[in-house]
């Protein structure tokens, strides 16, 4: 009779992917990694693998909780301006909450692992994770944007594909600075510029 495992899996990968977000894939240790989740190293083992599958695992975690949450309304076929705007302000209500004070994981990982892949040593590339992430947050500001367009909410002759990629920069430079600690005023501001450009 196969052993019944003794601990939550959805509660370890939670607080394994609060870990990685905090400190980032280099500065996790396995020890690290048993002592925040509270699960032994071999029954980590044998519920995700090694530590670089147990971080591809906490990115996937990562996409559906905050992704979804992010671009889900965005991605609708009746899409608008109002999710836009409302993308950027949750944003920013995160980012006061402190929700968001390391940053975006997805921006973390792409800044940590630069050019360098996991694929070369036989592991998952965790960059095309954060590549997929930028294209479905622009690909969803784009739907978005188009029907603004169409609806006449913006400019007559805004670029919905320049915006899009725009206003993707604009997300990952928020993040970056919120995990710097940036005074959340400044924030408000560059989201307030970046909305301006819709008028």
């Amino acid at each position: 009779m196969a052993r019944v495992r003794e601990f939550d899996e959805t509660d370890a990968l939670e607080k394994a992917m609060g870990l990685f977000w905090q400190k980032g894939y280099s500065d996790t240790s396995v020890r690290d990694l048993v002592e925040h989740t509270g699960v032994a190293h071999a029954g980590l083992y044998t519920a995700f693998g090694g530590k670089r599958e147990l971080y591809q695992a906490t990115l996937d975690h990562y996409n559906l909780t905050y992704g979804n949450m992010l671009f889900g309304p965005m991605e609708k076929p009746d899409a608008c301006r109002a999710q836009v705007e409302e993308f950027f302000y949750f944003i920013l209500r995160a980012v006061k909450s402190e929700t968001f004070k390391n940053g975006c994981m997805m921006c973390n990982t792409a800044v940590e692992f630069g050019n360098d892949t996991l694929g070369n040593s036989g592991s998952i590339d965790v960059l095309a994770v954060a590549s997929a992430n930028v294209e479905r947050m622009t690909t969803a500001l784009e739907n978005a944007l188009k029907r603004a367009l169409a609806d006449g909410e913006v400019r007559d002759d805004l670029d919905p594909v320049a915006t899009a990629s725009f206003f993707c920069t604009v997300f990952y430079g928020i993040a970056v600075l919120s995990r710097s600690k940036t005074n959340p005023k400044r924030i408000e501001d560059t989201i307030d510029m970046a909305l301006a450009t819709l008028d």
